[in-house]
This record gives structure tokens, C-alpha cells and sequence, in this order.
């Protein structure tokens, strides 16, 4: 039978890498002057790029959960869990929010370009660091703690 808290450590790095490659193609949409909002290659791929990380934090975050849980059950400390579960979940609702808007904007075509563009980017750069800063957090549980990857320690 498969412990659905395992399946945690496979599906973290989707939010991760996939708001990361959005906030590139942003990056490369707005260099090349184009509309973050046009219906066009980069800017979809972009905003859908950026809509999958939401949709993936969510996921994410629900067998993150499980797998706290699981930890504490068989004895590891919970503070530094809960700092990571605290940024995972500030982060996914960030993902959420931004996605959310950067949808609706896209769907309504409201223009994402030029001063207002780099403006969303900036926004999104918010994300960026609150993904990284989450990584290392958890980087922290599997890295130093051994958090669900070695035996618990006294």
C-alpha cells in the first residue's frame, strides 16, 4: 500500500520549478516588449505556466500536510515543520492570488505590458522569494532534521 505522506517529497518540486519558469517567461515576454496579457506563445505559456504552480502548491500543500502529520506521529520536532507548513501555505496562497489575477487578466485581456507589466513582474518576484525561502525550510527538515528520509533521532 502506498503512505500517502511519501508522496509528498515527488510532488514539491512541481510548484517550485514551474513558478520559477514562469516568472523567467515573464521575465523574457517583458524584454522582448511584449503583453504578459496577449494571447500569443510566450504570454500563454507564461500565464499558464504560473497557473499550474498554483494549482500544484495546492496538491502540494495537502500532502505536505500528511506528511507533518506523519512525522510527528514517530517523533520528530514539530516547530521546524510547522515554520515550513506556515511559508508552504503562505506561499501557496500567494501562488493562488497571483495565478488567480494573472488569469483573469488574460481572460480579459487587461494589458500586462510596458510599466504595468514590469510592475506584475516585480509583484511576482514576491513569489519567487517565498518559494525559495520555503525550499529551504523544507531543505532544512529532509537535510539536517532527516524529517520522513532517516530514523528518528533522541
Amino acid at each position: 500500500m502506498i503512505d500517502l505522506a511519501h508522496i509528498h517529497p515527488m510532488l514539491v518540486h512541481f510548484p517550485i520549478v514551474l513558478f520559477l519558469a514562469g516568472a523567467a517567461i515573464e521575465f523574457i515576454v517583458l524584454l522582448r516588449g511584449q503583453d504578459l496579457a496577449a494571447h500569443e506563445c510566450l504570454p500563454n505559456v507564461a500565464v499558464w505556466t504560473i497557473v499550474l504552480a498554483a494549482l500544484a502548491a495546492i496538491v502540494t500543500a495537502i500532502f505536505g500536510d500528511m506528511a507533518l502529520e506523519h512525522a510527528a506521529q514517530i517523533g520528530f520536532p514539530t516547530d521546524p515543520m510547522e515554520t515550513h507548513e506556515g511559508m508552504g501555505f503562505t506561499t501557496m496562497w500567494f501562488f493562488i492570488v497571483y495565478g488567480g489575477l494573472y488569469l483573469l487578466s488574460w481572460w480579459r485581456r487587461f494589458p500586462l505590458s510596458g510599466a504595468r507589466g514590469w510592475v506584475w513582474f516585480l509583484l511576482g518576484l514576491v513569489g519567487v522569494v517565498l518559494v525559495l525561502v520555503t525550499a529551504y525550510f523544507g531543505g532544512e527538515l529532509v537535510y539536517r532534521i532527516g524529517v520522513n528520509v532517516a530514523p528518528v533521532t533522541p
